[in-house]
C-alpha cells in the first residue's frame, strides 16, 4: 500500500537541555507497511538470521535485524518524512509548540552554508535502519549512534504497559525511551524520559546518549525502527540508502 503522503506535517521541537530533539507522528499506514514487513521478516528464520544486526548493536534485545534496501527505497513517503525532519533540524528554534512544515518546500529548497561545513543541504541519506524487537525484560543500554542524525519509530507498544507504570511507586520508566546530556547538577536538567506511543518518531543528533527501558509483562512486543542519516549535499541524490 502506498497512499499519497500529504504536504504538510506536524513537527515538535524539544530543546530540553541544549540538544535538539523532533518529535512527529508517522501516518498509521506507513506503521502498518513497516509491521507487515517485519513480520514476514521475523516469521522466516532462514531471513531473520540473514540480516541479524545484533551483533553491531548495544541492546540486550531478543532481536534486531536490518531493514533491506529494496524495502526502504520503496516506503518513499517514510523516506520523505525522514528528509522533512532532518532539513527542519537545521532550522528548528527552541520552543515547545508544534511547527507546521511544508514537505515541498524543505525537499526544494535548500538551507544553504551551516557550521558542518556542508553547502547547499538537500537532505539526508539513510546510513542504515534496522528493527528492534523486544520481549519482557529486554533493553538498551545508554549509548550512541553513528552519522549525524539518529531517529527511532515506534510500531508496536506492549499492551499493560500502563497498569505497569501504575504499580512503579518510584522512577516509573517502563518502556521509556530517555535522552541524557552533560552531568547532573543543582538547577540544570540533563535528561528526558518520554513514553512513546504507536506512530512517534524522534530524530536527534547521532551523539545523544540514550537509553529504552524494559517492560515486564510477559508475550507482548515492543516495536521500533531505529535509523542513522548523514546530510547529503547538492551532488548527492536525496534519500539514498547506502549499500
Amino acid at each position: 500500500m502506498n497512499e499519497k503522503l500529504e504536504n504538510r506535517i506536524n513537527i515538535k521541537t524539544l530543546i530540553p537541555f541544549g540538544p535538539i530533539i523532533l518529535i512527529t507522528k508517522v501516518p498509521m499506514y506507513i506503521i502498518d507497511n513497516y509491521n507487515e514487513y517485519c513480520d514476514k521478516i521475523i516469521a522466516d528464520k532462514k531471513k531473520l538470521k540473514s540480516q541479524d544486526h545484533a551483533h553491531n548493536l548495544a541492546g540486550n534485545v531478543k532481536s534486531e535485524f536490518r531493514i533491506d534496501t529494496g524495502f526502504i527505497e520503496k516506503e518513499k513517503n517514510m523516506n520523505g518524512i525522514i528528509n522533512a525532519m532532518a532539513k527542519h533540524m537545521l532550522s528548528a528554534e527552541p520552543r515547545g509548540e508544534e511547527d507546521i512544515v511544508s514537505l515541498s518546500y524543505l525537499v526544494n529548497n535548500p538551507v544553504g552554508e551551516i557550521s558542518l561545513g556542508i553547502e547547499d543541504i538537500t537532505g539526508a541519506q539513510i546510513l542504515s535502519m534496522w528493527a528492534v524487537s523486544q520481549w519482557a525484560g529486554d533493553f538498551n543500554p545508554l549509548h550512541v549512534h553513528s552519522g549525524d542524525l539518529s531517529g527511532v519509530i515506534y510500531l508496536k507498544i506492549p499492551e499493560g504497559r500502563d497498569e505497569e507504570y501504575a504499580k512503579e511507586d518510584h522512577h516509573p520508566a517502563i518502556g521509556d525511551i530517555q535522552f541524557i546530556a552533560g552531568t547532573p547538577q543543582a538547577f540544570n536538567r540533563n535528561n528526558l524520559k518520554i513514553k512513546p506511543h504507536v506512530g512517534d518518531m524522534f530524530l536527534f543528533p547521532a551523539w545523544l546518549h540514550h537509553t529504552a527501558y524494559p517492560f515486564r509483562t510477559p508475550n507482548q512486543e515492543r516495536r521500533s525502527i531505529s535509523f542513522n542519516l548523514i546530510y547529503t549535499n547538492n551532488k548527492s541524490k536525496m534519500g539514498e540508502y547506502k549499500k
